[in-house]
């Protein structure tokens, strides 16, 4: 392997928002990081999240912040629409590159960044974070040791509750994309079934409604079925449920993984027989692994071991820069989650356009 030219990592971090910080407290658990600048076209915000966390500089254009000497990487927390530009001209000036997902909203200015990607020689991938959830990645392990066997089916559940804090409020910019809030949040559902149903993926059918009081949002639920090489996988997501929920179902030849991404749960139930007495030592196998779940991130939080799947994302993508590992998420990965993105938000609208005539 390549030796890498980086012994330090100086970060610059672009955007101010919600989604930065968390992308703040995982570089401060990277050892051989350091974030040097902040920016955000409010110079106040900026300040702010410069002053809370102790950077030294803060910006509110990306052009002054290149110009630091000890600065390799520019982390992009912005809203999606504005993904683009600031990735290239993060490129262009020799910086490495990581993107929030999706990597962009259009696939114009996706093929834009994979261009100048390949002609700047920089390293750059794209932050899809519930991949590096503790939950998946033990999921990617059993799946990879045979545990469930041929994996041909899963089911990805996104449940937001009335009051999200994109949703509910009117002026949010997620309600100006096409798609409207889903636009923001289908990658998630996208790369997770591209992961474990195969790259070859298609939407085959979606379907929207509208339950919810909010004039903003056309529609506030959604279902939309894929394919893969005669794999099926399915997404729901709604912004109307009791509490939120993301649960994945992974279905196998030999066992189901049934995953809980907000109560970091795994649960893997193997083939058994419809028998009273197989049911009920089923019942107490699946107690068993809760109990032991929950046991293990009790001690993982009371000792500090806790890690987001930003945590563990941005610490894949250190190891890629300072010991030329793979990428946690290639760019071409990025950008072939946000082709299937367009599909979606494309049928989206149409569905939504059918409905509002009947």
């Amino acid at each position: 392997m390549e030796k890498s030219n980086l012994d330090k990592i100086g970060v610059c971090i672009v955007g101010c928002g919600a989604v930065a910080e968390g992308h703040l407290k995982a570089w401060r658990k990277v050892a051989d990081s350091k974030v040097l600048c902040v920016v955000d076209l409010n110079d106040s915000l900026a300040k702010k999240t410069a002053d809370n966390w102790k950077i030294t500089n803060h910006f509110t254009k990306l052009s002054d912040a290149l110009s630091l000497n000890e600065l390799n990487v520019v982390d992009i927390a912005t809203p999606p629409q504005v993904h683009a530009p600031l990735a290239i001209e993060a490129m262009e000036a020799g910086k490495n590159v990581l993107i929030e997902k999706p990597m962009t909203m259009t696939l114009k200015d996706a093929q834009k960044v994979v261009d100048c990607y390949h002609k700047s020689g920089v390293k750059a991938a794209v932050l899809h974070n519930w991949l590096f959830d503790q939950p998946v990645l033990a999921a990617k392990a059993m799946v990879k040791e045979g545990r469930i066997g041929k994996v041909f089916g899963m089911e990805v559940e996104a449940l937001q509750t009335k009051e999200d804090s994109m949703a509910s409020d009117q002026h949010h910019w997620v309600h100006s994309l096409q798609g409207g809030r889903f636009s923001e949040m289908l990658a998630h559902p996208i790369y997770l079934l591209r992961e474990f149903l195969g790259k070859e993926i298609e939407v085959e059918h979606i379907f929207t409604s509208k339950i919810g009081s909010y004039p903003w949002m056309k529609s506030d639920e959604i279902t939309a079925t894929f394919s893969s090489n005669g794999k099926i996988g399915r997404a729901y997501a709604s912004f109307n449920s009791p509490q939120e929920i993301i649960n994945i179902n992974l279905y196998g030849e030999k066992g189901i993984i049934n995953l809980d991404l907000f109560n970091f749960t795994v649960r893997l139930r193997m083939k058994r027989k419809a028998a009273r007495f197989e049911k009920g030592v089923d019942s107490l196998v699946q107690a068993d692994q809760l109990i032991k779940c929950v046991a293990g991130n009790s001690f993982k939080i009371a000792c500090n071991r806790w890690l987001t799947g930003h945590d563990s994302y941005i610490k894949f993508y250190s190891d890629y820069l300072l010991k030329n590992d793979k990428p946690p998420v290639s760019i071409e990965d990025g950008f072939e989650v946000v082709n299937l993105l367009d599909k979606m938000c494309e049928n989206i609208v149409a569905e939504e356009n059918l409905r509002a005539k009947k």
